[in-house]
């Protein structure tokens, strides 16, 4: 018997807005570079999702960071409140600046909505980027999820399960009924942390450092190896389904779920 579907919980960057990791990744470059430290992007995608207060945390412990540390003669004692502060004015710039929504936002979103299936949101963005994300929402697109949780309304961010825990309750959805889509590792493990089925996605942001227009550009062979391999990477954590982007959501809940 399929499992009834009544909430699916989006991760947003990268999941519903296109901009991906594209923000994240030069938020860090650009606050770091403040201090003559330079971030490769690989070092910041693979921590991606988890609460940014943490991912700077992370990042700074990184032999590779602290190298430079030392080389360039900083000053840690202050370093990363310094860093966070310039890191939230950065990010609030970037969102806006790069601000697009994911080919599909509208149909599924409606789609969702006849079905009754309630949407809730997640993300490792600090509470005053959501809810400016939430205002570009309401006011263009007239999209107001159930609920959204940003990793500092809670305890513990990514790859913890407090955000969806904390969305279940305010809610009264039951996990069995429940459903996260995230492009990130960390995201899924958020879903598989709240016993909840989980969707990876793979040709995102996150993974090509590219908005959509420019991911266009990539050949066919070449996103369908990356697909592949990230599909790899996907199933290892145990995800329960993995897609190229959300376009395939409408099919997938058609053919595995009760909606």
């Amino acid at each position: 018997m399929k499992d009834k579907i009544k909430l699916i919980v989006f991760d947003i960057s990268g999941t519903l807005i296109d901009h991906g990791s594209l923000v994240t990744v030069h938020t860090f470059q650009k606050a770091f570079k403040k201090y003559k430290i330079i971030v490769r992007p690989e070092l910041i995608i693979k921590d991606m999702g988890i609460s940014k207060d943490r991912h700077i945390k992370k990042i700074l412990k990184h032999s590779y960071i602290h190298n430079q540390i030392i080389k360039n003669k900083i000053n840690e004692k202050n370093l990363y409140y310094n860093l966070k502060v310039n890191f939230d004015k950065i990010l609030k710039t970037e969102v806006k600046n790069k601000f697009d929504y994911i080919s599909g936002f509208n149909s599924l979103i409606k789609y969702l909505e006849k079905k009754n299936i309630l949407i809730a949101l997640t993300t490792g963005y600090p509470r005053p980027i959501l809810n400016f994300i939430l205002q570009r929402f309401k006011k263009e697109k007239k999209f107001v999820p159930d609920y959204a949780v940003s990793a500092t309304d809670v305890k513990r961010g990514r790859p913890y399960n407090d955000m969806i825990i904390k969305i279940l309750k305010v809610l009264k959805i039951n996990k069995s009924n429940t459903i996260k889509i995230d492009d990130s590792f960390s995201g899924i493990l958020e879903g598989k942390n709240a016993k909840v089925k989980t969707v990876g996605l793979t040709l995102s942001g996150i993974n090509f450092l590219k908005r959509a227009h420019d991911r266009k550009k990539i050949s066919n062979k070449i996103q369908n190896i990356k697909h592949l391999n990230l599909s790899k990477k996907f199933k290892n954590i145990e995800t329960d389904f993995v897609l190229k982007d959300i376009s395939e959501l409408k099919n997938l809940l058609l053919d595995n779920f009760d909606i």
